[in-house]
């Protein structure tokens, strides 16, 4: 009995294992832009590229700064294949770098915001406490008082 245990653990771990190296692969396989390998005519970087930013980009105006790069780059690419390698580098280190200066100052909107929020939260947490002992408060000098009554009914009888 401990034996067949034995094999269908064995047989189930090993089931596992490779069902999730084949979504792995798969996984991994989506993101690749080609295999060189098997291709008779080599893939260019803008045909890929151009058939990824369809995808990839929403059809809202609302992107990320990132999100705008990447558009960028990747609609202009018969622009940076005609400039010298030296200027295109300099301009995605521009667009990095305006990218990331937007990125910080999302970051201080979402900090200010959060400090907000969070000193509401702290006020409110106040009130709540002292809510909260009003309350008790009450309901002891109400119990107070039927207790009373309760003792005046005893002596009147």
């Amino acid at each position: 009995m401990n034996m067949h245990k034995n094999i269908l653990n064995v047989a189930l771990a090993g089931t596992v294992l490779v069902t999730s190296a084949a979504f792995s692969l798969k996984a991994c396989a989506q993101d690749m832009p080609y295999e060189p390998v098997f291709e008779n005519v080599p893939i260019t970087e803008s045909i890929n590229t151009a058939a990824k930013t369809e995808i990839a980009q929403p059809k809202t105006s609302t992107m990320t700064p990132v999100e705008h790069i990447a558009a960028t780059n990747t609609s202009t690419p018969a622009a940076t294949a005609s400039s010298p390698e030296d200027n295109s580098l300099q301009s995605a280190l521009l667009q990095l770098d305006s990218a990331q200066t937007e990125l910080r100052n999302q970051l201080i909107q979402y900090k200010n915001e959060y400090a907000t929020l969070d000193s509401q939260y702290q006020n409110l947490a106040r009130q709540r406490s002292e809510k909260n002992k009003l309350i008790k408060d009450t309901e002891k000098k109400i119990k107070n008082l039927e207790s009373t009554k309760e003792k005046i009914r005893k002596n009147m009888d």
